[in-house]
C-alpha cells in the first residue's frame, strides 16, 4: 500500500513512499493540507474557500485541477470517487503528525507553528482557518509545557524549570499573568535574577511591540521579589554587582549575531520599573557610571568592566564607530589577560576578526585567526575550532587560497554537522560555511554553483526556522543570479533581503544589496529607482568603510552618469 506521510506542524513537507512531494502551485498545496486536517471535504466548501472570488463554473474547473494537480504529485488512487466530497480512499495509508498531537505528547511531537512560513496569495478565507488551526496547536503545546512545569516544581527540579519557561515566553510573549507565575517559580527557589530578568525582558517587549507598561499586578510582584532578593543578599556590595551583573547581562542578552561578522541590537533594553532605554549609549554610559562608583580594586569589578567593554566594543563597531570599539576591544582584551579569562579571550579575538571582514582588511584577520588558533590550542571547544576553521576559510578566500579555503571550509561542516545532532542551533554555522563557498565560487566567476551554495544556506535556515544571515544569503544569492543574467529572480532575492535588513534594522552587507539593487534597475531602465538604490549605497557603504563596495557604488554612479 502507498505511504504518505505529512508533516505540518513547522514547515510543511510532504512525503510519498519516502520521496519529497512537490505541489505545482500553492492552491493545490493548501487544498490537500485542507483535506488532511478535515479528512472529509464537500467540494462546494473547497470552492468557497479557495475560490469564493470566482463564479461557480471557473470555480469548480479549478477544483477539478487542483485536485487533479494534487494526483500528479502524489498517486492517482489517493480520493476516493465521491464527486459530493473529497476525501481520502482507502488505497492509500495517509500518517498526519496533527492527528497523534495532544496534550500529553506536545512537548515532543510540536516541531513549530501550523503551517509554518507557508501562505497563499489572496485567499483570505483559507489564511483565516490556518491561524485559528495555528493557535489551536499551540495552544495544546502551551499546555503540554504548563503540564512538565507543573510537574517540575512538584517534585523540586527548579534546574530544568528555564528550558521550559523560555518555551512559554516565547510562544506567549505578553502573556503576564503566565510571566508572574514563572516570576514566582524562580524566586521561590532562590533565583531572584533570573526572576528580575523575566520582568525587564516583558517590559522591553511591552513597550517595543505595544507601547504599554506591565499590569500593576506584575510590577507589585516585581517589587516584592526585589526586596526579598535585596534581604537574601545582606552584603550591599555584593548588590550593586549583582544589580550591574544583570545591566551587563541583560543588555548582552539582546544582542544577537545577524550573520557571523554584524553585532545588532535586537530589541529595546528596559531595567527599570518606570525606565525603557532606547538609546544603547545612553546605558553604555550608565553602566559605566555605575562601575566608577565601585572599588575598582575588586576583581568582580575587572569582570563586570571586561564584559562591558566587549559589548560597547560590539556595539561600536556595529555602527562604524570603529575607533571607540577597538579601543574598548582591546580594553577588553587587557582586562580578560589579567583575569586569564579564556572565554572573554576568544570572544574579544573573534569581535576583531569580524572587524577585518567588516572593512576588508585580511592582515587583522590573519593576526586575530592565529591568535584564537593559538588559545585553541590550550584548550580545545570544539564548537569554537567549526567556527575558527570557518573563519580562516573566509580568509583564505580573501587572499585567494581557494583550495585551502574550501578544505577549512569542509572540515567546519563536517564539525557543525555532528554537532547539529545535538542541537540545531548549529545550523546558523553551516548555513555561513554554505555562504562562504558560494562566495568562493561566485569570486572565481561559477555563478551557478556559487548561487546552489546560497540556496544551501538559505534552505538550511528556513528548514531550522532560524532568520540570522537571511538578509546576507539572498542578497548573495541575487547577486550570483545577476550575473547569470537572470535579473527578474535577481530582483526577487535582492528585495527579500532588502526586506530583512529593514527587518533586523541592520546595515552590515546592505551596501552591496543596495548596489546590486541600482544594477537591476539600471537594466530595467528604471533610472530613478537606481538613483535611489545608489544613494542608499552609497551611504552604508562610507559608513562601514568597506573599500570594495566603495568602489562597486563609485563604478555604478559612473555607469548612471552615462546614462
Amino acid at each position: 500500500m502507498d505511504i504518505i506521510s505529512v508533516k505540518m506542524l513547522g514547515n510543511p513537507t510532504v512525503m510519498y513512499n519516502q520521496n519529497k512531494v512537490t505541489f505545482p502551485y500553492k492552491k493545490a498545496e493548501a487544498l490537500f493540507y485542507y483535506v488532511c486536517l478535515n479528512k472529509h471535504v464537500r467540494r462546494e466548501e473547497a470552492m468557497n474557500i479557495f475560490w469564493a472570488d470566482t463564479d461557480e463554473a471557473t470555480g469548480r474547473k479549478n477544483l477539478r485541477d487542483a485536485i487533479y494537480k494534487i494526483k500528479l504529485s502524489t498517486c492517482d488512487t489517493i480520493f476516493s470517487p465521491s464527486k459530493t466530497y473529497i476525501e481520502f480512499s482507502d488505497n492509500v495509508n495517509i500518517e498526519i503528525d496533527t492527528d497523534n498531537l495532544d496534550v500529553s505528547n506536545a512537548r515532543n511531537l510540536y516541531t513549530g507553528d501550523f503551517l509554518l512560513n507557508f501562505s497563499v496569495k489572496n485567499c483570505f478565507d483559507f489564511e483565516n482557518w490556518m491561524i485559528e488551526k495555528r493557535n489551536f496547536y499551540k495552544d495544546i503545546y502551551i499546555k503540554s509545557v504548563f503540564e512538565k512545569v507543573n510537574e517540575l516544581v512538584s517534585i523540586g527540579d527548579y534546574v530544568n524549570i528555564q528550558k521550559y519557561s523560555d518555551i512559554l515566553i516565547q510562544n506567549d510573549p505578553y502573556n503576564e499573568k503566565t510571566l508572574r507565575y514563572l516570576m514566582k517559580i524562580f524566586a521561590l527557589s532562590e533565583d531572584y535574577n533570573t526572576s528580575v530578568k523575566l520582568y525587564y525582558d516583558m517590559c522591553s517587549v511591552l513597550k517595543h511591540d505595544l507601547g504599554v507598561e506591565p499590569e500593576q499586578k506584575t510590577k507589585k510582584m516585581y517589587k516584592e521579589i526585589l526586596e526579598l532578593k535585596n534581604t537574601f543578599n545582606q552584603d550591599q556590595q555584593k548588590n550593586n554587582f549583582d544589580e550591574l551583573k544583570i545591566k551587563v547581562e541583560n543588555l548582552t542578552g539582546y544582542y544577537t549575531m545577524y550573520h557571523e561578522t554584524y553585532p545588532v541590537l535586537a530589541t529595546e533594553f528596559s531595567n527599570r520599573d518606570d525606565f525603557s532605554v532606547t538609546d544603547v549609549e545612553k546605558e553604555l554610559s550608565n553602566i559605566e557610571k555605575d562601575l566608577k562608583n565601585i572599588d575598582n580594586l575588586d576583581t568582580e569589578y575587572i569582570k563586570i568592566k571586561m564584559e562591558e567593554s566587549y559589548l560597547a566594543g560590539r556595539y561600536y563597531i556595529s555602527k562604524g564607530n570603529y575607533n571607540k570599539g577597538i579601543e574598548k576591544i582591546n580594553i577588553s582584551i587587557k582586562l580578560a589577560e589579567k583575569l586569564d579569562n579564556f572565554i572573554y579571550l576568544l570572544n574579544n579575538y573573534k569581535q576583531m576578526i569580524y572587524y577585518g571582514i567588516q572593512v576588508d582588511n585580511s592582515e587583522i584577520m590573519k593576526e586575530y585567526i592565529g591568535r584564537s588558533m593559538n588559545l585553541l590550542e590550550k584548550r580545545d571547544i570544539i564548537e569554537e575550532r567549526g567556527i575558527m576553521l570557518r573563519l580562516k576559510g573566509l580568509y583564505f578566500i580573501k587572499t585567494e587560497n581557494y583550495k585551502e579555503a574550501a578544505s577549512n571550509l569542509t572540515e567546519s561542516i563536517n564539525i557543525f554537522s555532528s554537532l547539529y545532532m545535538f542541537n540545531k542551533k548549529y545550523s546558523v554555522n553551516i548555513s555561513a560555511c554554505y555562504n562562504y563557498l558560494g562566495q568562493m565560487n561566485k569570486d572565481l566567476g561559477n555563478f551557478k554553483e556559487a548561487f546552489d551554495f546560497f540556496m544551501k544556506a538559505i534552505n538550511i535556515c528556513n528548514e531550522n526556522s532560524v532568520l540570522k544571515g537571511l538578509e546576507i544569503f539572498y542578497s548573495n544569492a541575487g547577486q550570483a543570479l545577476y550575473h547569470m543574467g537572470k535579473y527578474d529572480e535577481a530582483k526577487k532575492h535582492i528585495n527579500t533581503s532588502l526586506e530583512y535588513f529593514e527587518r533586523f534594522n541592520s546595515i552590515w552587507g546592505r551596501d552591496f544589496a543596495e548596489c546590486y539593487a541600482a544594477l537591476i534597475e539600471i537594466k530595467n531602465e528604471n533610472l530613478n529607482l537606481a538613483q535611489l538604490h545608489i544613494k542608499n549605497a552609497e551611504e552604508y557603504a562610507n559608513k562601514l568603510n568597506n573599500p570594495k563596495s566603495i568602489d562597486l557604488t563609485e563604478k555604478i554612479k559612473k555607469i548612471l552618469e552615462e546614462k
